[in-house]
Order: C-alpha cells, then sequence, then structure tokens
C-alpha cells in the first residue's frame, strides 16, 4: 500500500511540474498592473507597451511568477528605477524593451540571473559598449534582438556573450563586422540583413552551431571560404547583395537545405555546388546574367531539391537539366515572357514530381497541348497573361486531371470555357481582377463542378449578384474582397440565404 501511494505521489508530483513548467504559454496576457494585482500569482505574461508610463508601480515586484513583460515605446521611464524593481522578479525569462530611446542599460540588467530573451529593438542612442559589458554577467541569456537602432560599428565586447544562441542585428548601418564576434560559438542563428556589409570576417568559421544566417539586402560582393566551415548551416540568405558567385567551399554545407540567392548579380556556380546533396529550396529570382549550364551539372545529386524559384530571369529556354530534378516539386517561372513554352512544357513533362508550377506574368499567348503530359500537377497559376487563347488553352488545361488550384485573375476573361468542367478534382479557382466576367454564364459552368470549394470573384467590380449563384451549393468559401457591397448590404444577405453553408468572405473598396 505504501509502494502504490509513493508512486501516486511521485506521478501527481511530476505531472504538475510539468505543467507548472508550461504553464506561461498557455496563460492569460495581463495588460494592466492593477489588474494583475487582483491574481498576482496567476501573472505569467504582462504587456505594457505604448503606455506613456513615467514610473513603474512597485506592486510589480509581487507578480513573482512573471515570464514575460513587454515595456516598449515607453521612452519616459525612470530605467534606473524600472531595473531595480525587475531586478526583484525572479522567475523573469524574456523582456522587451523596444523604441524606448534609451541612453543606456543601467547595471542593475546583471542581477536578472534568470533572463532568457531581451529585445532593445529601435533604441538608436543607446551606448552598447556599457550595455554589452553588463549583459555579459548574464550566464542564461540566449537571445538577443538589437535590430533597427542605427548601429554604425558594431562593439568588440559583442564577443563577451559567448552565451548567447540567437543574435538578431537587422536594419541597421553595419559595414563591418569585429572579429571578436567570432566568439560566439553558441549561436546557432544569426540575422545581418538590411546592413550594408560589404565583407565577412573571416571569424565566422567558428560558428559551429549556426544553423540560421541572414544576410539579404547588404553590400556582399563575395564570401569568405571560411563559410564552408559552417557544417550546421541549414538556412543560408544572400538575397539582394552584389554578388557574382559562391566560394568552392560552398560545397561543404552538407546540412544546407534552404538558399537564398535572389537579386544578386550571379555569373555562374562552382563546379562542385551540387555537392549540396541536401539542399531543398533554391532561390534565383533576379539574376539575369547567370549562366545557367552551371546550375544543375549534376542534377542527380540534387535528389532533394523540391522547391526551386527562377523568377524575372530574362529567360529564353528552361535551365539545362532542370527536368532531370527528380524530386522537384514547386518550380516558380513568373516574368519571364521570353520562353519558348512549347520547348518548357517538354522539358517539364519530364519531371513526374512537380505539382506547383507558376507561370503568371508571362504574356503568353499560347498554352501548348503539352501542358497535359503533367501528369500530378496540383496547382497551377496562370494569372496576368490576358494575350492567351483561351478557348485553346481551356481545351489543353482541362486534361489535367490532378488539378486542384487554378489561378486566372487579372486575364482581362468575359467568360471561362465549359471544358472546365473537365477539371473532377478542382478544389480552388481564383478569377479576381476579371470585371468583364459573366457571373451567370460563370455560375452555370461551374454549377456540376462538385468538388469545388473555393471561388474567388476579388475586385471585379461587382455591385449586384443574382440569384443564381445558389447553383454552388458544393462552394465552402466565396471571396468577394474589393467589390462594391459591404456586409450590410441587401446583396450580401441575399446571397448568405441563397448559399447558408457557404463562408462569404469580403472586404469592402475604399477608394
Amino acid at each position: 500500500m505504501k509502494v502504490i501511494l509513493f508512486f501516486f505521489v511521485f506521478f501527481v508530483s511530476v505531472n504538475l511540474f510539468g505543467q507548472n513548467g508550461n504553464i506561461e504559454y498557455n496563460s492569460r496576457i495581463f495588460y494592466d498592473i492593477e489588474e494583475a494585482l487582483q491574481t498576482p500569482k496567476e501573472v505569467f505574461k504582462l504587456h505594457l507597451d505604448h503606455n506613456n508610463l513615467t514610473k513603474i508601480s512597485p506592486n510589480i515586484v509581487k507578480f513573482q511568477n512573471l515570464r514575460v513583460l513587454q515595456l516598449g515605446g515607453n521612452p519616459d521611464l525612470d530605467w534606473d528605477a524600472t531595473f531595480e524593481l525587475l531586478a526583484q522578479l525572479p522567475n523573469l525569462e524574456k523582456l522587451s524593451l523596444s523604441e524606448n530611446k534609451m541612453n543606456f542599460l543601467p547595471s542593475s540588467v546583471s542581477q536578472m540571473e534568470n533572463l532568457e530573451e531581451l529585445v532593445l529593438v529601435g533604441n538608436h542612442k543607446l551606448n552598447w559598449v556599457m550595455a554589452f559589458s553588463h549583459l555579459a554577467e548574464l550566464s542564461n541569456l540566449r537571445v538577443l534582438d538589437i535590430g533597427n537602432s542605427r548601429i554604425k560599428d558594431l562593439p568588440s565586447n559583442i564577443g563577451q556573450l559567448v552565451h548567447l544562441e540567437k543574435l538578431l542585428i537587422w536594419g541597421n548601418r553595419l559595414i563591418n563586422l569585429p572579429p571578436d564576434i567570432g566568439n560566439l560559438k553558441e549561436l546557432k542563428e544569426l540575422d545581418l540583413s538590411n546592413n550594408r556589409l560589404r565583407r565577412l570576417t573571416s571569424t565566422i568559421k567558428n560558428f559551429k552551431k549556426l544553423r540560421k544566417i541572414y544576410l539579404w539586402n547588404n553590400h556582399l560582393t563575395e564570401l569568405p571560404s571560411e563559410i564552408g566551415k559552417l557544417k550546421n548551416l541549414e538556412m543560408l540568405n544572400l538575397g539582394g547583395n552584389n554578388l557574382t558567385t559562391l566560394p568552392n567551399s560552398i560545397k561543404n554545407l552538407k546540412n544546407l537545405n534552404n538558399l537564398g540567392l535572389a537579386y544578386n548579380n550571379l555569373l555562374h556556380f562552382p563546379e562542385k555546388f551540387c555537392m549540396l546533396s541536401n539542399l531543398r529550396s533554391l532561390d534565383l529570382e533576379g539574376n539575369p546574367k547567370m549562366n545557367w549550364i552551371s546550375v544543375f551539372t549534376h542534377p542527380q545529386k540534387l535528389n532533394n531539391l523540391k522547391v526551386v524559384n527562377i523568377i524575372n530571369n530574362k529567360l529564353i529556354d528552361l535551365p539545362p537539366n532542370i527536368d532531370q530534378l527528380k524530386n522537384l516539386k514547386v518550380l516558380d517561372l513568373k516574368q519571364n515572357p521570353n520562353i519558348n513554352w512549347k520547348s518548357a512544357f517538354v522539358q517539364l513533362s519530364n519531371i513526374e514530381t512537380l505539382n506547383n508550377l507558376d507561370i503568371s506574368n508571362n504574356d503568353i499567348n499560347l498554352i501548348p497541348e503539352e501542358v497535359s503530359n503533367l501528369k500530378n500537377l496540383k496547382y497551377l497559376h496562370l494569372g496576368s497573361n490576358p494575350s492567351l487563347d483561351w478557348g485553346h488553352a481551356f481545351s489543353n488545361i482541362s486534361k489535367l486531371q490532378t488539378l486542384e488550384t487554378l489561378i486566372l485573375c487579372s486575364n482581362e476573361l468575359e467568360q471561362v470555357a465549359v471544358g472546365i468542367r473537365k477539371l473532377e478534382n478542382l478544389k480552388e479557382l481564383e478569377l479576381g481582377n476579371n470585371p468583364d466576367i459573366d457571373l451567370e454564364v460563370l455560375f452555370e459552368t461551374l454549377s456540376t463542378m462538385k468538388n469545388l470549394e473555393v471561388l474567388s470573384l476579388i475586385d471585379n467590380e461587382i455591385s449586384t449578384v443574382s440569384e443564381s449563384v445558389s447553383k454552388l451549393k458544393n462552394l465552402k468559401e466565396l471571396h468577394f474582397w474589393m467589390n462594391d457591397f459591404n456586409l450590410n448590404s441587401q446583396e450580401h444577405s441575399q446571397m448568405q440565404e441563397l448559399l447558408p453553408k457557404t463562408s462569404i468572405i469580403y472586404m469592402p473598396r475604399y477608394f
């Protein structure tokens, strides 16, 4: 009996501990100290942002279980007095002080021993040398966000924050990084996006645990070869720089699965780029000077590549060997109006796994019959191709028996061909910004499509809808955003009566 009682008590204790350990994630958010004082032991989250506070009530120390505190947008606070109080909150883990025009971080911050995450976004005048000196004493600090703070020179003592796992320095004015940043050997995520970086320090090789690094919108012209030392890197976003190629060492990033290179000046890839065998997503949007022969030289080695973005590249033909990417599922080809589409669809038909294709904004004149070879296609975006011969196009599109989503927005359509009924698996049809479309004919055409669940008629200058809309009895969602009637209108009420099982979603036009 004693043994049974012991295990019962142990079981209950363990479960209560587990519940208490996670209680803050499901707990109520309080927005007022006086209200929170009614149940001080149950206050885990307190948001006091943008309240024009000049002081913090001393009663805040009664919230001994407080884990999350937001004080952003209160620039008139007395920070010495504030931190004297915060230092008396033993369980505080997350503190946000964004947009407070702080000049200094009080030394008493070093007494907040359990602080794990600190947000200092938008504090343009903060003394960062002093701040980092105090924060270096916090052995539990794991996340630091100092984005959008107009920092030009990152102090070298950033390297003293050796316990950091996530460092966000986005939206500043950095040109270079101090070599001491390489001391942050526990980093798993680093965001340096939207700065003015011209180069990276070679000490980045010390980031052995780094998994994600964001470098988009900088002024990088090359990457150091040391980047190949980041063996655990999974995400590398380099969009919006001035890169012309990648270092040969890129091949060593065996765990890289997401590579963003949009809007650079890429000319070619290194010979062994295809050794990135775990790469799943490749973004090459806006690199019209690229030698595409160098990209997929050994496609069989890129057997995990599932998503490719080659938007806006002035392509005439698809990149060589792209049809040999045997696991490619998503391909975005929008804004390449000079492509030979007949040849392109012949290539694409070799990719048996392709299920998502975007060829919008291409001024296509003709959908060739080869489109019917895309046997597993589920999503097709044909928006903004108003020059298409739609009679011929629907004849070929209707052969895509696996298609579930078809987007035809901004095509100056007046009607949808009856052939669309052959798409027996179609679930979603988007016809936004086709103001001349005949709704009576459309509803009749779609009335027999039993699997159609979502119809979008956004921005079509619709002011009235006839009772024929009742023919769409299988619809789950009908989107009428940006049209000429509102929620209280008679038209909306009538539609809801005619389609009682359909969610009619709208947002009125404001201009």
